[in-house]
């Protein structure tokens, strides 16, 4: 049976609604928990840099008040002050979370075309880098001593790719299904509910934002 995204009906809208700290959380920790590398979130990653440069020019204006800070603006300067910390932070580690399955599974990124197309032009360059890197780094040591027939890296067995098996706790967001699972019935996934389940049965609506991992 095909797996297909329930589309969710108006009254479940809500549950897909959440501030954009909210939004940001959640990429990082899809990113985080998943075996392979996910869609890269461009935008969300530019309205992220957008929004910190914005607060900050705010903190500036407060901080060159000629008059000095009112307690309220003491209060709303701390507060501006956290939110950018807050995320600066994620996106940091939402970047070093991509670049840690990045410089591992470079070779499988670069030769798969379904990753590839999830890939932003900087991830790829950087997949290329590392893999020109690795793989002269192998033979120099190792390869060239080795007879030529033992000298290929592409071969499939020689290719780290991600899990897709492996299982992870979901909590559903939005009413969706089935989810396609291996030896027994399909599962609908209700709104709210959390699962234990594999990721390849869950990777599509995890794609449409109906999951998120935990």
């Amino acid at each position: 049976m095909a797996t297909m995204a329930h589309e969710p009906l108006e009254d479940e809208q809500d549950a897909l609604r959440e501030t954009f700290s909210e939004e940001l959380i959640r990429h990082w920790m899809n990113e985080r928990l998943a075996p392979e590398v996910l869609a890269h979130q461009e935008d969300l990653m530019e309205r992220a840099l957008s929004r910190i440069q914005q607060q900050s020019l705010a903190l500036d204006v407060l901080a060159n008040n000629p008059e000095g800070l009112s307690s309220s603006d003491h209060f709303r300067f701390m507060l501006i002050e956290t939110e950018i910390e807050h995320a600066r932070y994620i996106c940091k580690a939402y970047a070093r979370c991509r670049m840690y399955k990045l410089d591992k599974f470079f070779d499988h990124c670069l030769m798969d075309p379904e990753t590839r197309s999830r890939l932003s032009k900087v991830d790829l360059e950087y997949c290329a880098r590392e893999q020109t890197l690795v793989h002269n780094l192998l033979y120099d040591s190792v390869l060239d001593q080795l007879p030529i027939k033992y000298r290929k890296l592409d071969e499939d067995h020689m290719i780290i790719r991600p899990d897709l098996d492996q299982g992870v706790f979901i909590i559903v967001r939005s009413s969706c299904g089935p989810a396609v699972l291996p030896h027994t019935e399909p599962l609908m996934l209700e709104k709210g509910s959390k699962h234990f389940i594999c990721y390849r049965s869950i990777k599509p609506f995890l794609e449409s934002g109906h999951v998120k991992l935990v």
